[in-house]
């Protein structure tokens, strides 16, 4: 064992010479130049990059002269008390740490001066091996003799990294404290100086330095106070700073503000930040590594399919004060996220006396926004219908299965109310005998609520989960109440919707989400990388026989040919489903596109928080503007929002936009004159395989050259408030839900 680790001594002392003598013969010209700080390049799945992620505040060099003091003497204190007298390194230091890393040691050793951690930084990378520390220590020594300490300490102090994504003592203290480094000592609420803040703010700052993850304040705040608290009682014993001087400013507040720089642009913020995120709770996430290691993450978007969304979204909703809205799209054969945009359109509030309550959002603010497509629950309206369908099928039913629906109907309220619960279609004349596959066309309610209480709600809920819908609070048999299987209670994510509806297109199998097929790390323009993580694609799991699914596309299909969505209907093939609940409060159409593969769920409303107000007496706040609080009336020419009205024409405008873009881009790569498109000619429908609609299913309609599609019925919230049993008198029917 002795003459062992003596050949390990000797074999790493020769190694170690020749390495060293090679780092300073090699040592970069300009040494005084600290490194940018790398971002992390977003690919579309065909590479054209769309996006960069940068650290929180660009790296933003400050002058000797702009970092103060006490900032100098925490870092010194720090990280290296014998800073101002050492030539560069500490030799003693570094040959334990070397041996130690050599000999085997589990974790590396530490013994590094500041100048041997800023070439680390700036020259020599992260890889953790006894010959880095030598070389490192090589040009440390060489940087000693071509610098000075203040220039040194000042390279350092730019180039330091502070975690979330900060590089340097400028963006630290901006992103923390919300001032230059230079301000350390500023009160922004008072404006007046306090040398007491700057030591609490630089001891802070100079805490974090040695292991960002470990002491983020952002994430553990007790634990980054430990930190400081080190930072301040070694300033004491370099003699910076009193006993007394320490102890007042350890009790000044000094929490994170956590204010950000402007975002990057990019064609799509909410992407953007799925993938971020996604990227971040992946195994090979690193929070160094993310902004350190020049990423290129490969992601799943189809950047012609998300221009095409962003037109659609603008064309049809235009105006500031029409609704919210969301759309995306999901490749239902290996779950990749295809693209998605949204509108947020929030006013502001403001308190009787004119204080502001909250800021208005008109944009998705990235890395801040409130993601509408893959976050915002809202009620599935008549889109929940197919899973009533596919659960009927499954026991024994067909397409053509008949029957007989009133125009409104009441079924029981549980629990001894004698009050039945009372709902209708949306046309008044609309009432007989439907087939299920006519019924799903039209979205008559009547028919299909009671069969959802026929096969058990509590199993549409189930299959409704299991084919990928993300209901909050989760389906069951009581979600909605009365009137679930009609849409009620089944709070969902556009997103969700487009995984769900995907289960029917691939033949029952439901596949997992995908957001990025690969990560790579150290990529330049001239080298790919190392490859970090592959992603696979997203988990199968059979959840409808294919029968079942092909059926409920066949009764989808009617839906855009002859049915409520015939505003979406394409010269290809779509199939989908409309959905509204009471009110207009939330539309919704989605579809799925067997030529693309996808699945595209478009939902529209306004969001119940600006209207709804929480926070600290939200009963004194009002609206800014008068403006709409809940149903969609009178928006571009419909007296009320249908999901086959405004979201159908998203959906068919973004397929109008998408033509268009990829005609332009492949006459542009051809080198001819871009083509201008007209609108496709709407397609016939196809004949149906199964049974033709009934006859005695009445529809009262006015004759007219373009015959309107069928007014979907609103999915009706549960009441059961003044409601007699027994059918009331014809005369005293009131009017459907609008």
């Amino acid at each position: 064992m002795v003459a062992r680790s003596a050949l390990v001594l000797v074999l790493a002392t020769a190694v170690g010479s020749v390495t060293f003598v090679a780092g300073l013969l090699a040592a970069p010209i300009d040494l005084a130049v600290a490194p940018p700080p790398s971002s992390v390049l977003l690919l579309a799945a065909d590479g054209r990059q769309f996006a960069t992620l940068q650290p929180t505040e660009r790296h933003d060099n400050v002058a000797a002269q702009d970092i103060p003091q006490v900032m100098r003497d925490a870092i010194i204190s720090a990280e290296d008390e014998n800073f101002l007298t050492h030539r560069g390194v500490d030799v003693v230091a570094t040959v334990r740490a070397a041996f130690r890393d050599l000999a085997g040691g589990s974790v590396q050793q530490g013994g590094s001066t500041l100048t041997q951690q800023y070439v680390k930084n700036a020259y020599v990378g992260n890889e953790r091996t006894a010959l880095r520390k030598i070389r490192e220590a090589a040009l440390a020594i060489r940087l000693e003799q071509r610098l000075s300490k203040e220039q040194i300490l000042t390279d350092y102090l730019n180039a330091l990294y502070l975690g979330n994504g900060l590089y340097g003592v400028q963006a630290g203290a901006r992103y923390y404290f919300g001032v230059p480094v230079k301000d350390l000592d500023l009160n922004t609420r008072t404006h007046r100086r306090d040398p007491l803040l700057a030591l609490a703010r630089a001891s802070m700052l100079a805490g974090i330095a040695p292991a960002p993850s470990f002491w983020n304040p952002v994430k553990d705040f007790p634990t980054a106070r430990v930190r400081q608290q080190y930072t301040l009682n070694r300033m004491v014993v370099a003699g910076y700073a009193s006993p007394q001087q320490v102890s007042d400013a350890y009790h000044y507040d000094v929490k994170p503000l956590r204010i950000r720089a402007a975002e990057q642009p990019t064609i799509a913020p909410e992407f953007a930040d799925y993938v971020k995120k996604r990227v971040q709770a992946s195994e090979a996430y690193e929070e160094d590594t993310f902004f350190r290691g020049r990423l290129r993450v490969r992601t799943t978007l189809d950047l012609d399919l998300q221009q095409a969304f962003n037109e659609a979204l603008r064309a049809v909703l235009p105006d500031e004060d029409d609704p919210q809205a969301a759309i995306v799209a999901v490749d239902y054969t290996n779950g990749d996220v295809k693209a998605m945009a949204t509108l947020r359109r929030v006013p502001a509030l403001l308190y009787p006396d004119g204080t502001p309550y909250s800021k208005a959002v008109t944009r998705y603010e990235q890395r801040l926004g409130f993601n509408l497509a893959t976050a915002a629950h809202r009620s599935s309206g008549s889109t929940i219908k197919p899973f009533t369908l596919a659960v009927a099928l499954q026991r024994g039913m067909s397409l053509g299965t008949t029957r007989y629906a009133s125009n409104c109907d009441r079924i029981p309220n549980p629990g001894g109310n004698p009050n039945p619960y009372r709902y209708c279609n949306s046309d008044k004349s609309e009432s007989g005998r439907f087939t299920l596959r006519r019924a799903m066309a039209d979205s008559v309610n009547t028919v299909y609520l009671p069969l959802a209480i026929e096969v058990g709600r509590s199993r549409v809920a189930k299959l409704a989960t299991a084919a990928g819908l993300d209901a909050d609070p989760p389906l069951t048999e009581k979600s909605g109440n009365l009137s679930f299987g009609i849409g009620a209670g089944a709070e969902v994510t556009p997103i969700s919707e487009a995984v769900a509806f995907g289960t029917f297109a691939n033949d029952g199998v439901r596949v997992g989400t995908r957001s990025f097929t690969e990560i790579r790390k150290g990529a330049t323009a001239t080298d790919p990388g190392e490859l970090v993580q592959r992603a696979p694609p997203g988990k199968r799991t059979r959840v409808l026989p294919g029968s079942v699914a092909r059926d409920v596309v066949e009764a989808l299909t009617d839906v855009v040919e002859h049915g409520t969505g015939t505003r979406a209907r394409q010269s290809f093939p779509v199939f989908g489903k409309t959905g509204t609940t009471n009110d207009s409060t939330d539309a919704w159409f989605t579809a799925c596109i067997p030529d693309q593969k996808i699945c595209v769920a478009t939902w529209m409303g306004y969001e119940l928080s600006s209207c709804e107000p929480r926070g600290p007496k939200p009963e004194r706040a009002r609206l800014e503007v008068d403006g709409p609080c809940g149903g969609m009336k009178e928006v571009h020419g419909f007296k009320q929002v249908f999901g086959g009205t405004l979201p159908a024409l998203v959906f068919a405008k973004a397929q109008e936009n998408l033509r268009r873009i990829k005609a332009e881009r492949a006459a542009r790569a051809a080198g001819v004159p871009v083509p201008t498109l007209t609108p496709s000619a709407t397609r016939s429908p196809r004949p149906s395989r199964t049974t033709a609609p009934s006859p005695s299913a009445r529809r009262s309609r006015t004759p007219s050259p373009t015959p309107e599609p069928p007014t979907e019925s609103p999915t009706p919230e549960p009441t059961s408030t003044g409601i007699l049993p027994g059918p009331p008198p014809a005369s005293s029917q009131p009017p459907s839900p609008p």
